[in-house]
């Protein structure tokens, strides 16, 4: 496993027989999303984090255009799409299930649905988004209300009802990068507990798991290399 980010002129670290590899970015949330799948599922598996300002040569060689998450398993199959590679794990390796049939259907419809707020944040980090952080907020909550709502329904923890499913992993990501966003816009701000009792629930749940802990990233250390991003001059192992 290469801890450091490898950049061009890099040599491509030798494969483990019998083993798959993700190719990864510590900072990268829908990397950090298969990180979670592999772990929660203990798939032997080692991670090679890439430099995305400086890439090597070699990973174009894995995919063209050399994007993370790239899962390559231990049979040489390369999966890319962050969704398509967790759901790949959770087919090769059904222990545990992260989806359950009774509820499949409208998970998937709350993971399209969140996209919206991925779409806000990302509009957020690379400065796209001009208007005033209140009127983002307003939105994003807004836009949590379903995810509150939903929880309220299942009357459980996680989505997946005792323990964590596809939803959970899939989101949690955001929400442990999302206070990053006042730090960047130096606003303060925090979700209504009174409002959204059940994701606060939540979200005390997820922190605490093992397999979250593992790969956990600040939100501070999220903001430096968002701030990192905008220099155009990211040192990604020493910030």
């Amino acid at each position: 496993m290469s801890s450091l980010h490898l950049a061009d002129g890099s040599e491509k670290p030798a494969e483990v027989e019998g083993q798959g590899r993700l190719y990864s970015m510590t900072y990268c949330p829908f990397a950090h999303r298969i990180r979670l799948v592999l772990s929660l599922k203990e798939v032997p598996h080692d991670i090679v984090n890439i430099n995305l300002q400086n890439k090597p040569q070699w990973l174009f060689e894995i995919h063209p255009d050399g994007k993370v998450p790239t899962y390559v398993d231990a049979d040489g199959t390369v999966i890319t799409d962050s969704i398509v590679v967790a759901n790949y794990l959770d087919e090769k390796y059904p222990e545990p299930p992260l989806y359950n049939d009774e509820t499949k259907s409208r998970d998937l419809e709350l993971l399209d649905h969140f996209s919206k707020i991925m779409d806000t944040f990302a509009n957020c980090i690379f400065g796209k988004d001009k208007r005033q952080f209140e009127e983002i907020f307003t939105e994003v909550t807004d836009d949590l209300q379903e995810f509150e709502d939903e929880l309220n329904v299942r009357k459980t923890t996680f989505f997946g009802g005792s323990n964590p499913n596809m939803v959970d992993i899939l989101i949690w990501p955001w929400f442990e990068r999302a206070k990053a966003l006042t730090l960047l816009y130096k606003q303060r701000a925090s979700l209504d507990k009174e409002r959204f009792p059940r994701i606060m629930e939540w979200v005390g749940g997820m922190k605490n798991q093992p397999f979250v802990l593992k790969h956990r990233c600040s939100y501070d250390k999220f903001a430096k290399f968002v701030e990192a991003i905008r220099t155009g001059n990211v040192d990604y192992d020493n910030l």
